[in-house]
């Protein structure tokens, strides 16, 4: 997955010149990738813990509510 989490990072940041970092979670494993040369960009490791446990929590709790009503999210 590591290559493939790479080629993803690598197209999403050539992508669009406005994504800062880009973080792909497969198999329980976080691989996170930054743009070079950033100014004023939050710390790795804020991001690192903002990816492990604050948007998976998200993600799970917007599923869940889509379930509930049908796409109500």
């Amino acid at each position: 997955m590591r290559k493939n989490g790479e080629k993803l990072a690598e197209a999403v940041l050539s992508t669009c010149e406005h994504v800062r970092y880009v973080a792909v979670r497969s198999g329980g494993k976080l691989w996170m990738h930054e743009r070079a040369q950033l100014r004023n960009a939050s710390s790795s490791e804020s991001d690192r813990y903002e990816e492990l446990i604050v948007n998976p929590t998200l993600l799970t709790l917007v599923g869940q509510r889509v379930d509930i009503d049908c796409g109500g999210a």
